[in-house]
């Protein structure tokens, strides 16, 4: 689930000889920023090496150097191969190297177009909703979420498709750590830490639960328009959908309310009026809880995971 992270080395003892990190490097160039620090960059399948005097960077996406695409899921067991490979692309031992950015994100295959769940995911705490059309963004200042249309980025950046994806709905979560890793881990990560079972599990569990806290919204009362044929068949299946959207319990503690009060003159009628509204409770209507598909494959995801 490991997507884009960024990593870097400070040489303390020594350090790697320049041409053999470059050796099968493309697009190598000389880069002097106003500042004077002066670098080669080189990149290769999409991980760019940035080398100077004292330190070394890499970054880019993990499941597009492994996969040539970041529509498959990087698994905790590939991720440790793909670092070991990137390890030998450099001729570096990146091991011990300090992760200072994380993406943790995987796909799900929906019902609906992705951007139709967007309006049913409400307020986080704490992060800042946007919603451009395309991408619906919770942002902070070092890190944010992202739900959006895997298949349309992919088309519009030219990405292979797997067989699996092709004309589907494929909804991407993404969590976005991009700075203070250490912070949100509660300890220096080293890239050698992503791939042991609690650090992986760490960035597991976080997925989970700031998707968790975003308040959901629920679907539209659903009308079955196909059992209406006069205005009052309307009137009740509106009012049953209400009643199944403000639960029964809170119903049946108003009438009791009103007994307690002695609001009406008859004793049976707070008995007839639980007996009508806990009928309607439990009357089936057609009203998918749409943002509930998500809620489930977001779970199904971690078990997986967990097992991987």
């Amino acid at each position: 689930m490991y997507d884009t992270i960024k990593l870097y080395h400070k040489f303390e003892y020594g350090k790697p000889n320049i041409d053999d990190v470059m050796a099968q490097m493309q697009s190598i160039k000389e880069i002097t920023y106003d500042t004077g620090n002066h670098i080669i960059q080189g990149t290769y399948k999409g991980i760019r090496v940035n080398y100077n005097e004292h330190t070394m960077s890499v970054s880019g996406s993990l499941a597009k150097y492994h996969y040539g695409n970041n529509l498959e899921t990087l698994t905790m067991s590939a991720s440790e191969v793909a670092i070991r490979s990137l390890s030998d692309l450099i001729g570096f031992d990146l091991s011990n190297s300090i992760v200072s950015r994380v993406d943790f994100s995987s796909n799900m295959l929906t019902d609906y177009k992705p951007k139709y769940y967007y309006k049913f995911l409400g307020h986080l705490s704490r992060y800042n909703r946007f919603d451009n059309g395309d991408t619906l963004y919770y942002n902070q200042q070092s890190k944010n979420l992202l739900f959006y249309d895997k298949i349309k980025e992919a088309k519009k950046k030219q990405m292979p498709i797997p067989n699996e994806y092709l004309c589907k709905n494929v909804l991407r979560y993404e969590l976005a750590i991009k700075k203070e890793l250490a912070k949100f881990c509660n300890r220096t990560i080293k890239v050698k830490d992503l791939y042991t079972r609690d650090i992986y599990n760490l960035f597991l569990y976080k997925w989970k639960e700031i998707y968790t806290n975003i308040d959901k919204q629920k679907s539209n009362i659903g009308l079955m328009k196909y059992k209406m044929s006069k205005p009052k068949h309307f009137d009740s299946q509106l009012l049953t959908g209400l009643v199944q959207k403000f639960g029964y319990e809170k119903i049946d503690s108003m009438i009791e309310e009103m007994k307690l009060t002695k609001t009406f003159q008859h004793k049976e009628y707070y008995s007839r009026l639980k007996r009508k509204y806990r009928n309607m409770a439990e009357q089936p209507i057609d009203n998918a809880d749409v943002i509930n598909e998500i809620n489930i494959k977001v779970n199904d995801i971690v078990l997986m995971q967990e097992e991987s």
